[in-house]
């Protein structure tokens, strides 16, 4: 029999199905794995043994579920949120920011179908069963959550049953003047207008002059005290405007609460071309009360200069600052399917559509009766009290709220069901609709032809992404390099599969996201421009995505790793860097246990930067500690990479100490009772126990000033039977007996690694005592070992390699010498 030398340098596809263990014909065999577990396939072909996690905290309330939610700022300012049944507390680069803690309305069984959207210090949060809440951040302590305001929209299908609302008010700032001072207030002009009182009557037609030359002024007085603050007005031209040219082309609006010393509001120029009656409206922002409201004049009298006229002002009172008012409805018909109103339509908008054939909307602030609530007006001024019959209500209520955000083109977009609604451009409380480009935008079917349900919406190259139960879809502008506004827009369908509701991630050149089933992870990537297509990346993996996967997180440094926790709580892991055909998935099994299992539960992952220029992956996991359920909060270490072996953090939910050389450390609590792991200067310990206090002492008098304790775990790997050497065909299937293994090592302690038959049950150690520094401690080979096999001919050429001290490993490459049947 000839004795066989297979190099196995790459392993870069990671721990592949059991359905494709004898494939050895496929081209990534060669570079895969039978167990890949706690070892992470790296970029360059090798495997190494993953960090450890630091323990950061344990959860507010360890016997309910618990999940984390990245606030990234900037690279230098990130935050994990944790969010649990009723609270949300902040955590930043390791530790709990103070005692900051938010009051939120969310419970134990909604936090996983949380949607968010971050921009700078905002963060809106939408969930189908709760009105939209945005959480700001003020300072690194102070932090707030409030309910979401939509400006104007979006709003129901315009009424067409008899039903009408009635407005006991018109949200005019001025009352109705029938003279220069009645019903209240006063109204001046520079003593050259005639009858100026008549600007304020309500009435649009005729002509008031302000003035008998070019220019003048026109002022509301309100009486002492009783001042409006005014963020809007229209003006109407007289009826003979085309004719005469009297209609000033310029003005300025100025506030003031004394009559001598005024404020600029507003001005214009250039309010040229007027036509009989016509009605121009203008905003401007302002929340101050003023007692004095003038208009100064220009512009005006047209070829012989003689006489500034206009038909009527109207400013309307700023909504925030306004007396709510009855609305009142002719019947329940038409709202909220013919019950009228609810007390949980407090807060929502309505659209009015005035006897002007002018649109204005209303927030109601409180509910009277089943036809009457009370409502504040915003925009402008309404022309009269006349019962309106044209309205819409707003979206969004209990069984209809928003489910899942994303930021795209400068708009704040939202989906429900089968809509999608994006906001005004750089606008993010406006969703009214118009026509204008950077108008709010609304697209009833954007899920597509079928009712599939959208699950996500995520901002792409060019592109909004839609993922529904159905498929992706992508919403963009017409053409080529084209914003999307409410003229130009396509939403085309993608070959892809149907989407989870579990947000995607941004992998870079590509989309990740989850299927419909929970059960695998598809790669979405852009073909042409806003067409994409979708592969299974984890297909040769499906045994690891098809325990379930609960949420995504995608760390991009050191390596481009994505992470997802599993329903048996394992924590997922894919390599991922598809330019260098990098496509790998392994296992990762945190040190502990929980009742049932071997393991601690990964319950949530969140990736943001971390300080040292690495990502930081952060953990929710669960635990069995003396009896009780405990939740920790921990952060997964940075790999081990060019370092001092006593600086190698390889244990999980631990801790380091940096000081006076000890005997004893505490402050771990957390782990009281536990057998845990040290590396104390560089030497390994085994098997302490945590007191009760959460101390540890060193056996034998021993002190150490650099510890690294915690939960012991083991990375594993299995070998594949490699299909080399035979010369009448494959050798797969064929008897073969390992006689030694030899592999290529990279900064690793060879005292921990072991190397096993598949078939026999003996661990045999790296034998290499001229490595182990004379006091005991580990140091660091890096080159290639021998380690004989005791093996059997039904051994198949497999091994098993594991590595079990808290310190580094890393394997280039693997050969197993082995004799196969001829």
């Amino acid at each position: 029999m000839t004795t066989l030398y297979p190099v196995q340098d790459v392993f870069t596809r990671g721990e592949i199905s059991p359905r494709l263990h004898a494939r050895a014909s496929l081209d990534f065999y060669r570079a895969a794995l039978a167990r890949c577990e706690n070892f992470l396939t790296l970029p360059h072909g090798g495997i190494r043994k993953r960090g450890g996690t630091y323990f950061a905290g344990e959860v507010k309330t360890s016997a309910k579920k618990t999940r984390l939610i990245p606030f990234i700022f900037s690279a230098d300012q990130a935050y994990a949120l944790e969010f649990g049944d009723l609270y949300i507390r902040v955590y930043a680069y390791g530790a709990r920011v103070g005692t900051v803690e938010v009051a939120s309305p969310y419970l134990e069984a909604d936090l996983f179908e949380l949607a968010y959207v971050q921009s700078a210090d905002q963060m809106w949060i939408s969930h189908k069963d709760y009105p939209p809440k945005v959480l700001t951040r003020t300072a690194h302590t102070t932090w707030s959550l409030a309910d979401f305001t939509f400006l104007d929209g979006p709003y129901d299908e315009i009424n067409t049953t008899p039903t009408t609302l009635t407005p006991a008010n018109t949200g005019h700032a001025t009352p109705q003047m029938t003279s220069a001072t009645t019903p209240s207030g006063t109204v001046t002009d520079n003593g050259t207008g005639t009858t100026s009182w008549r600007a304020f009557d309500r009435a649009i037609n005729g002509s008031v002059t302000v003035s008998t030359g070019s220019s003048g002024f026109l002022q509301y007085q309100f009486p002492a005290g009783q001042g409006k603050a005014a963020n809007a007005y229209w003006i109407s031209a007289s009826e003979d405007a085309a004719k005469w040219g009297d209609t000033p082309t310029q003005w300025k609006l100025s506030g003031s609460n004394n009559g001598v010393n005024y404020v600029s509001l507003d001005g214009r120029s250039g309010e040229r071309g007027w036509s009989g009656s016509e009605v121009r409206f203008y905003e401007f922002q302002n929340q101050t009360t003023y007692e004095y409201y003038k208009f100064d004049f220009s512009g005006g009298g047209g070829d012989d200069a003689n006489n500034t006229g206009i038909s009527e002002v109207a400013l309307a009172e700023n909504g925030d600052m306004m007396t709510p008012f009855d609305l009142t409805a002719s019947s329940i018909s038409g709202i909220n399917g013919g019950t009228g109103f609810q007390t949980t339509d407090v807060g929502r908008s309505i659209r009015l559509l005035g006897a002007d054939n002018v649109w204005r909307w209303a927030k109601i602030t409180s509910r009277t009766s089943t036809t009457v609530v009370k409502v504040r007006l915003y925009g402008h001024a309404l022309p009269d009290f006349s019962p309106i019959t044209r309205w819409r209500l707003g979206t969004f209520v209990p069984g209809k709220y928003v489910e899942s955000g994303s930021l795209y083109e400068e708009r704040l977009a939202f989906s429900r069901k089968f809509s999608v609604y994006a906001s005004k451009t750089g606008d993010f409380d406006n969703f009214a609709l118009g026509e204008k480009d950077d108008d709010a935008l609304e697209f009833v079917q954007a899920g597509g032809g079928q009712a599939n349900d959208i699950q996500w919406i995520a901002e792409s190259d060019g592109a909004l992404m839609i993922g529904t139960s159905g498929g992706v879809r992508a919403l963009s502008g017409s053409g080529i390099d084209e914003a999307l506004t409410p003229s130009s827009f396509k939403n085309r369908r993608s070959r892809t599969f149907g989407c989870a509701r579990i947000r995607p991630v941004d992998a870079g050149q590509s989309f990740l996201y989850v299927t419909r089933s929970r059960k695998s992870i598809a790669e979405l990537t852009q073909t042409a421009q806003s067409r994409f297509t979708s592969d299974d990346v984890g297909q040769i993996s499906e045994h690891i995505p098809k325990q379930g996967v609960v949420e995504l997180a995608f760390q991009t440094d050191p390596d481009p790793l994505l992470w997802f926790p599993l329903d048996n709580g394992e924590l997922g892991g894919y390599t991922h860097q598809p330019s260098q055909e990098v496509r790998g998935m392994h296992r990762h099994r945190l040190g502990g246990s929980f009742t049932g299992v071997d393991w601690a539960i990964v319950e949530s992952a969140a990736v943001t930067p971390g300080q040292d220029g690495n990502d930081d992956l952060w953990l929710v996991v669960k635990r069995t500690i003396g009896g009780v359920t405990r939740r920790y909060i921990e952060v997964k270490t940075a790999p081990f990479e060019y370092g001092a072996v006593a600086d190698a953090f390889e244990v999980d939910c631990g801790l380091t100490y940096t000081g006076a050389a000890v005997a004893t450390v505490g402050g771990a609590a957390h782990l009281a009772g536990q057998s845990v792991d040290v590396l104390a200067d560089g030497k390994v310990y085994h098997g302490l126990t945590v007191s009760g206090g959460g101390t540890v002492t060193l056996p034998g008098g021993s002190t150490a000033a650099k510890w690294q304790l915690g939960l012991p775990y083991a990375a594993a790997a299995d070998t594949l039977e490699l299909d080399v050497g035979g010369k009448d065909g494959s050798i797969i299937g064929r008897r073969k007996k390992v006689a030694k293994a030899i592999l290529s090592l990279l900064e690793t302690d060879t005292t921990g690694l072991e190397v096993q038959s598949f078939m026999r049950g003996r661990w045999e150690p790296v034998r290499m005592p001229s490595i182990v520094a004379p006091d005991g401690g580990a140091t660091l080979f890096t080159g290639n070992v021998e380690v004989p096999i005791d093996d059997s001919w039904e051994g198949q050429g497999r091994v098993r390699i594991r590595h079990v001290n808290p310190t580094p490993c890393t394997i280039r490459a693997f050969t197993p010498v082995f004799d196969a049947e001829p």
